[in-house]
């Protein structure tokens, strides 16, 4: 067994979604394994990130594809692993570490709290909404409008008081666009004239549309979401899950259903600094 059956094994993603991966993630990361009798047992991948800390660029490990074959669990494999690659980065002066956690239980006893904790709106009836915005693709944009997409969403970040997040680049969305289409989705550009009033990412999974990001001013937060819910269902009155709402107070009506997780989409690890990682306002998400 490899590492991508050991992927599907544990994670049941698509072959398209895990070929993505491991073609454009994997390779780029430090992947962490352990064999017993030359097979493969447990992994888990340090991905590199370039965010925004506190004002400053860093790069930083993403601790992602955490799995152990069910046969060799309760070993101590994961913590082996987890142990040296945190060990690893903090040598090379990475100053955090973070992860979207299964089991919040599990990473607490390394150092890891929660942070972030994802808002979700639920929209339906979305065949009687008609936003007022232009729908671009991404991918469809010409260079100069992809710089111009891509700067939208690093001032808007800027602009927030958040202490981290990842770093907007048009590099950033070209790879968020390959990996919203291993998911059958992907990265939509809203504007009224010239101006650009949102950005947003989606899949499409299992017959449910969910808008994984959605990046706008508050006050544009209804007129986005009208928009995003007219330009992907097309009047077929389909629900749309936005899975981040992270700047859509202002949603409201009817058949609009708000709910707040109460597990951590996003746990981390200072590794560099003797902070309270609670105490950090983070925008991360998951897929990215």
């Amino acid at each position: 067994m490899g590492h991508k059956e050991l992927w599907k094994e544990a994670f049941g993603d698509t072959d398209q979604y895990i070929d993505y991966y491991f073609k454009e993630k994997a390779g780029r990361s430090r992947v962490y394994s352990k064999y017993v009798d030359d097979a493969l047992v447990s992994m888990m991948f340090f991905t590199p990130y370039e965010v925004v800390y506190r004002g400053r660029g860093i790069i930083c490990p993403y601790i992602v594809g955490v799995a152990t074959k069910e046969s060799h669990r309760r070993r101590g494999y994961m913590r082996m692993l987890l142990e040296q690659g945190l060990k690893e980065a903090e040598a090379r002066g990475c100053e955090l570490a973070f992860l979207c956690p299964a089991d919040e239980s599990i990473y607490e006893p390394f150092g890891f709290r929660g942070v972030q904790y994802r808002k979700q709106l639920t929209v339906s009836g979305c065949g009687l909404v008609r936003g007022r915005y232009a729908v671009s693709c991404f991918a469809d944009l010409t260079e100069e409008e992809k710089t111009q997409a891509a700067a939208f969403a690093a001032d808007r970040l800027a602009s927030s008081d958040f202490d981290l997040y990842m770093k907007r680049s048009v590099a950033y969305y070209e790879g968020v666009q390959k990996e919203m289409e291993a998911l059958d989705g992907g990265v939509l550009v809203m504007r009224e004239g010239p101006a650009i009033h949102g950005i947003a990412a989606y899949t499409y999974e299992e017959g449910q549309y969910d808008v994984t990001e959605l990046l706008c001013a508050v006050p544009d937060g209804p007129e986005a979401v009208e928009t995003v819910c007219g330009f992907l269902t097309k009047g077929s009155g389909e629900a749309v899950l936005f899975s981040d709402g992270q700047f859509l107070d202002q949603v409201d009506g009817v058949g609009i259903i708000r709910k707040t997780e109460r597990r951590p989409s996003i746990m981390l690890k200072e590794l560099a600094e003797s902070r309270v990682a609670e105490r950090l306002r983070v925008y991360i998400n998951d897929i990215t």
